[in-house]
């Protein structure tokens, strides 16, 4: 018991240390430009930009050609992670003869999503990136970037914190308890399954959760890992439970997927496509983070020296149950 005090003790110091500086859940600041054409040439705009990891607002901006003038222009914070402006455009012919271009792109934001409903046509998705950063609106036959989500899917998992931490713990958890290759595959399974399920019902809008509820209970999950793997383990432990465990928070993350897309959204044309794509980058990212992790480990036992492994696997641990801490507090908190 004093062992685990001790070790609890550990993470609230790591916690505290971590409060001390700025801490990103989602390192990628993430950016989408909504544009609703209300009459001919005229309509309204939301123009949305995430905080990055480095607590700067990207400096993406846009442009009209022929330009377009913007008023009423209202800028607002949401959980000032979120910087929101909101404006109506004028322009002198209708958006479809016009084409926006994107600038400012930077390593931690990489992209733009472009949701455009003109009028009298079909709404239209495209992510603009440093190589395709122009859209026109008149384009023959409207083209949805449908590959882009494939690269969007493997970032938000590999430059989301919590997640990353998560598939992480998963994987420490699988060495600590000295477990087989199959139950490993087992247990992602079960975890992918989970998230892949309410990615879909969420995006096809079959379901709806409470948007800070969920982040609070992703923060919790990631939690609950780094307390199982600083705990000493019951002589005899329910697999089932564990399973069942993972299950739901694959459901929980999964939630988180569907939540930070939803403002941005999955073309209406290309719905299924681009959902299987955005979830397959998930997959991908996911595999790439516990390959990574895997050689890493086989090339420490290579070399027989195991207090490096040891120090390893609790630098690790310590790096997730603070940072779980930290989220968990900082979430709920903004829930409550």
């Amino acid at each position: 018991m004093r062992g685990a005090l001790r070790r609890v003790g550990l993470l609230y110091l790591a916690a505290s240390a971590l409060l001390c500086t700025p801490l990103f859940a989602h390192e990628m600041g993430t950016s989408a430009l909504l544009i609703h054409e209300s009459e001919s040439g005229t309509g309204n705009l939301v123009f949305k930009r995430t905080v990055g990891a480095d607590g700067k607002v990207p400096p993406i901006d846009f442009q009209f050609t022929p330009a377009c003038e913007l008023r009423n222009l209202n800028t607002e914070w949401e959980d000032t992670t979120e910087v929101i402006q909101r404006a109506t455009f004028f322009c002198n012919a209708p958006l479809i003869n016009h084409q926006v271009s994107v600038n400012g792109f930077t390593r931690l934001a990489p992209d733009l999503i472009l949701v455009a409903t003109p009028l009298n046509h079909q709404r239209v998705n495209a992510v603009l990136t440093p190589k395709q950063s122009s859209f026109r609106f008149n384009t023959a036959t409207v083209h949805t970037a449908t590959l882009g989500y494939l690269r969007i899917g493997i970032e938000h998992i590999v430059l989301g914190w919590d997640h990353v931490l998560f598939v992480a713990g998963l994987f420490l958890l699988w060495k600590k308890r000295d477990q087989s290759t199959r139950q490993l595959v087992g247990q992602f399974t079960l975890f992918t399954v989970g998230h892949s399920l309410t990615l879909a019902l969420l995006v096809l809008g079959w379901i709806a959760v409470p948007t800070r509820a969920i982040e609070a209970w992703i923060a919790l999950s990631v939690l609950w890992l780094a307390w199982e793997l600083i705990r000493t383990p019951p002589a005899r432990h329910s697999n089932a439970f564990h399973l069942l465990l993972i299950a739901a928070f694959g459901l929980l993350h999964g939630s988180g997927f569907a939540l930070s897309m939803q403002e941005r959204g999955f073309p209406d044309d290309a719905l299924i496509s681009t959902l299987l794509l955005f979830n397959l980058g998930i997959e991908i990212g996911q595999l790439w983070i516990v390959t990574l992790l895997a050689a890493t480990f086989h090339l420490l036992e290579k070399t027989h020296y195991h207090a490096c492994t040891r120090l390893t696997q609790h630098t690790l641990t310590l790096g997730i149950g603070g940072a779980a801490l930290y989220w968990t507090i900082e979430r709920i908190h903004g829930y409550v």
